[in-house]
């Protein structure tokens, strides 16, 4: 009888150790997904870069530039026009009627051509008065004047007085032209200067318009050849 007891309260204690283990709570295995993967092929790489969006490439916010050779020397006639002193502007002044009227004496040789002839005779006539007028400020006004053409002047005479015919018709209105679209910037900047004295100012005013019409001239001319 002891032995059965001693057996009977051994297969309790077993039983209960067993019913214990079997309530205590299991740990689950860890299911929080919060934190994606890195991409582990290049395919899924390459899919992350294509959904992510693009920077935009900088806009470039600078003024376009002026598309004819003819446009970028009005502005830059412009801009030089601007900072024009009373000597720049009584030298490029003097400079631009000597010019002038030694082309038209060339052009009364070389030409041919009725309408280069009376543009010619109109350069030489009224860049003539003009260079005596400007001559007298300077001289009022200390200012000094060029007594010969500058280099690029000099370059278009030696070239014009090589030619003769329609080869110099076309390359004199040519040159009439752009000379002529330089001399408007000019005087208007000079017209408008505070700096410049009273006299050179109303100078520059009174020839503007005598200028502009050489110009509009010039023009035609050069449509004409």
């Amino acid at each position: 009888m002891t032995r059965y007891r001693i057996l009977s309260l051994t297969a309790l204690i077993i039983a209960s150790g067993a019913s214990l283990a079997a309530e205590k709570p299991q740990t689950p295995p860890s299911t929080d997904q919060t934190a994606p993967s890195a991409a582990s092929s290049p395919h899924q790489r390459e899919s992350t870069s294509v959904g992510a969006p693009e920077t935009p490439a900088a806009q470039n916010t600078e003024p376009a530039a002026a598309s004819s050779p003819h446009q970028r020397e009005a502005t830059e006639s412009g801009r030089a026009g601007k900072s024009v002193t009373p000597q720049s502007f009584a030298s490029q002044a003097a400079v631009i009627g000597k010019a002038e009227i030694e082309l038209g004496q060339i052009a009364l040789k070389n030409t041919q051509n009725e309408n280069v002839r009376k543009y010619a005779q109109r350069m030489v006539k009224d860049h003539s008065a003009a260079d005596k007028k400007l001559k007298a400020i300077a001289s009022k006004e200390n200012l000094q004047l060029p007594q010969a053409l500058d280099p690029e002047h000099e370059s278009l005479k030696m070239k014009l007085q090589g030619m003769t015919g329609e080869q110099f018709d076309r390359e004199y209105a040519k040159a009439m032209a752009k000379g002529h679209d330089k001399a408007v910037a000019l005087f208007q900047a000079a017209s408008q200067q505070p700096q410049m004295s009273g006299e050179l100012k109303q100078f520059a005013a009174s020839t503007l318009p005598t200028l502009e019409q050489h110009k509009e001239m010039a023009h035609s001319l050069h449509g004409q050849q």
